[in-house]
C-alpha cells in the first residue's frame, strides 16, 4: 500500500513496508507539522494584493498549517488571503497587523472574493477567529466567530440557537 496523506494538515500516512531506512526521518517531520497544527504561531508577511496560505502533502514548512497567524509585512492596499487546498479545514486565530484590510477566503479566485459570500474582512490592527469548512468547490462562506477586538481578550457567547 503507497504512502496517503491525511485530509486537513497533509501528515503522511506512511504504507506499510514502505521507506526502509528513512522512516524515522518522515516520521520527524509529521510530528514538526503537528506541532504547528496544534500550536503554531506563524508570521505570515503579506506583499502585494493577494497570498496563499497553504497545506501541501507532508511539508512541515507549508504557512497553512500555524494555528496563529500573525499578519504583517507591507500590502499594496486591501489584500486576498486564500486557504490552499480548499478541500482543508481550518481553524486559526488571526491576528492583523499588516496595515491593511486583509480578506480571508477559501476560494481559487480573487475576482470572486466577497465578503457577503465566502470570506471574512479582518481590519488592520484587529483579531479574528476563522473557520474554514474546506468543501472544495462548493466551500461554504469562512466564517468568523469572533472579530473586532484589538486583541484576543473579549468574551464570546456562544449559544445552540444561532447554529
Amino acid at each position: 500500500m503507497a504512502s496517503s496523506y491525511t485530509s486537513n494538515n497533509r501528515i503522511e500516512k506512511i504504507g506499510t513496508g514502505e521507506q526502509a531506512g528513512t522512516w524515522g526521518s518522515t516520521t520527524n517531520t509529521n510530528f514538526d507539522i503537528i506541532d504547528k497544527a496544534i500550536n503554531g504561531v506563524g508570521s505570515i508577511s503579506l506583499s502585494g494584493t493577494s497570498d496563499d496560505l497553504t497545506t501541501s502533502d507532508g511539508d512541515k514548512d507549508s504557512s497553512g498549517l500555524f494555528k496563529v497567524l500573525k499578519l504583517g509585512g507591507s500590502p499594496s492596499g486591501s489584500h486576498k488571503l486564500r486557504i490552499r487546498p480548499n478541500s482543508v479545514q481550518k481553524l486559526y486565530f488571526v491576528a492583523n497587523s499588516s496595515g491593511q484590510t486583509v480578506e480571508i477566503g477559501q476560494i481559487d479566485d480573487n475576482a470572486n472574493f466577497s465578503t457577503s459570500t465566502n470570506s471574512v474582512s479582518v481590519a488592520n490592527g484587529k483579531t479574528a477567529i476563522i473557520y474554514a469548512d474546506g468543501g472544495g468547490a462548493t466551500a461554504a462562506k469562512v466564517r468568523s466567530i469572533e472579530t473586532g477586538s484589538d486583541e484576543f481578550t473579549e468574551d464570546v457567547t456562544i449559544k445552540t440557537s444561532d447554529g
